[in-house]
């Protein structure tokens, strides 16, 4: 039998992809996935989860840190690869976590996605936007933030 999947924690410098990882092996057995936080993107992984910028950082480290993030997405763009933007603190972000990796194997393993990524049952919650981890969302939302407004008739 071949190995468990890889799932890639990507994350730019103090973006928590090892504290992640750590929390997510606790809730998903090692059989069914293998958790491992990355600063590229491994060509071998099955699904990949990217962590937010929405930790504390200091201001001098946050130019690194946008540009770490940048080339990341850059790399998942260029290799198509199916990912979700992770977001929260603490226990939080690991529900969205989970919650992400559920969502990704459900759509690149529909057959299988059940049995295939085995975790403890996830609590129910209402999700807002600042919970979101579809990266096309945030692309909509953070691009419409930065658009101009369309000057009104008068």
């Amino acid at each position: 039998m071949g190995h468990p999947p890889l799932v890639a924690l990507l994350g730019a410098p103090g973006t928590g992809a090892a504290e992640l990882a750590a929390a997510l092996r606790e809730r998903i057995p090692a059989d069914s996935a293998r958790i491992v936080p990355c600063t590229c993107v491994p060509e071998e992984a099955a699904l990949a989860l990217l962590m937010g910028l929405d930790l504390p950082c200091p201001p001098d480290r946050r130019p690194v840190q946008e540009a770490a993030d940048t080339r990341l997405r850059a790399a998942l763009a260029h290799g198509a690869m199916a990912y979700r933007v992770v977001y929260g603190q603490g226990a939080q972000r690991t529900e969205n976590a989970l919650k992400a990796i559920k969502d990704i194997a459900a759509s690149a393993y529909p057959a299988s996605a059940e049995g295939t990524f085995d975790m403890k049952t996830a609590r129910l919650r209402t999700w807002h936007c600042e919970k979101c981890s579809d990266p096309e969302c945030e692309h909509r939302l953070f691009t419409g933030l930065i658009k101009p407004a369309a000057p009104t008739p008068a």
